[in-house]
């Protein structure tokens, strides 16, 4: 029996509700102790290239584990994934609070990867599947908001919690928290139903890549080349040009982008992926540009203020053509292939800045503009060869 067109749409917005809190509890969770984990090594007498190794270890996990995460997820379905995820994500919690050395941290960091890459890749994949064809740019766009505002309150909470409770009690929230995530994850839907045919028809190199949505993806890495730049070098940036406090650019930018996403997803629904992608990068471009020759703090939050607003359209727009572009049972592998290619954009875009503001002798301006001309290479690209084709429902 059908269901009638209203019990539909009241059944995919309480799932993607559903789903939405839960992706708001996950990245609260992950950017709670984030920040407060490198003070934690530091507290048991880590030195500096052991924390960055430790801290490091995660995201290596996580980047690795994705794409083989992502055939997963399509064979055996999102939600059981997604929970998955969120368990070993809150063992790993537990583990931090209790290892009796920086070994057993390192274990748990990469436990704490796997849960990570699992249960993100799933979500993103789930919200794919809940939103309807046509408004899956609004919807996307509507989810990156609670991952964003997640993101944004979970450093704040996660030193209220540090200050008020110490290190094992501010990873006893974090379990808290997390644990709220598997509550609002359990009464959700799956609407898509793994094909057990998919398994043996395509080779090992196509079971890994997603050729259709690849172009989306290597895109996406350009943009995270250029931002890490941003998210990393901004604060010694702004002390050594006397360009007043670090934290004003960053909330600029995050209330620009939140503000920004509720705009975005309806426009490129209505109108086409590209119409969102193309002006968003064009945007970021700018923005990288202001930031290398900002003369006054006024001026780069302008430049702050251009690069939330081109963030907040190419990502979900890039991120919803990927989608775009896939059958559903392939929508799982092929957002793990965008958000690898995101994880290495920033991994390259780190060292490979680094590097050139050692070549430059700490010229920051320098360093960001050399970053926009290599930006602007995934523009060309994109530009070029980013046809959209028919979108799969």
């Amino acid at each position: 029996m059908v269901e009638p067109e209203n019990v539909q749409q009241t059944n995919w917005l309480r799932n993607f509700v559903l789903l939405s809190i839960s992706r708001f509890c996950i990245f609260f969770s992950f950017r709670q102790m984030q920040p407060v984990f490198p003070v934690y090594l530091a507290s048991l007498g880590a030195s500096g290239a052991m924390i960055g190794l430790v801290m490091a270890s995660l995201t290596v996990t996580a980047t690795v584990s994705r794409p083989f995460v992502g055939l997963l997820i399509d064979r055996s379905g999102r939600k059981r994934f997604l929970l998955l995820g969120i368990g070993i994500f809150a063992v790993s919690t537990l583990g931090y609070a209790w290892a009796p050395g920086i070994i057993f941290l390192v274990a748990f960091r990469i436990l704490h990867g796997l849960g990570w890459s699992s249960c993100t890749t799933a979500a993103s994949t789930l919200a794919a599947d809940i939103a309807p064809s046509h408004k899956r740019g609004t919807m996307i766009s509507y989810a990156g908001l609670a991952s964003n505002l997640g993101g944004a309150l979970g450093p704040i909470a996660g030193f209220a919690a540090y200050e008020r409770f110490g290190f094992h009690g501010m990873f006893l929230t974090v379990f808290g928290v997390i644990s709220l995530s598997v509550l609002f994850s359990i009464p959700i839907k799956d609407p898509h139903a793994p094909s057990p045919h998919e398994r043996h028809r395509r080779s090992w190199l196509e079971l890994l890549f997603v050729r259709e949505s690849l172009l989306p993806a290597v895109t996406m890495s350009f943009i995270a080349f250029g931002h890490v730049g941003v998210a990393t070098y901004i604060p010694l940036y702004m002390l050594q040009q006397d360009l007043g406090n670090p934290a004003l650019y960053f909330a600029t930018e995050a209330i620009v982008v939140l503000l920004s996403r509720p705009i975005a997803g309806p426009l490129s629904d209505r109108f086409s992926r590209r119409a969102v992608i193309l002006p968003g990068y064009t945007l970021i471009l700018c923005g990288l540009v202001l930031v290398a020759l900002a003369p006054s703090t006024s001026f780069l939050l302008i430049a702050a203020a251009i690069n939330g607003l081109g963030l907040a359209f190419a990502h979900p727009g890039l991120m919803t053509l990927a989608i775009d572009q896939v059958p559903a049972e392939r929508r799982g592998l092929s957002m793990a292939q965008f958000q690898t290619f995101h994880d290495l954009g920033n991994v390259v875009g780190a060292i490979t800045l680094g590097s050139l503001l050692d070549l430059f002798d700490t010229n920051f301006s320098a360093m960001y503009l050399v970053s926009a001309a290599l930006v602007s290479l995934g523009l060309v690209l994109f530009g070029i060869y980013g046809k959209e084709h028919q979108r799969m429902s």
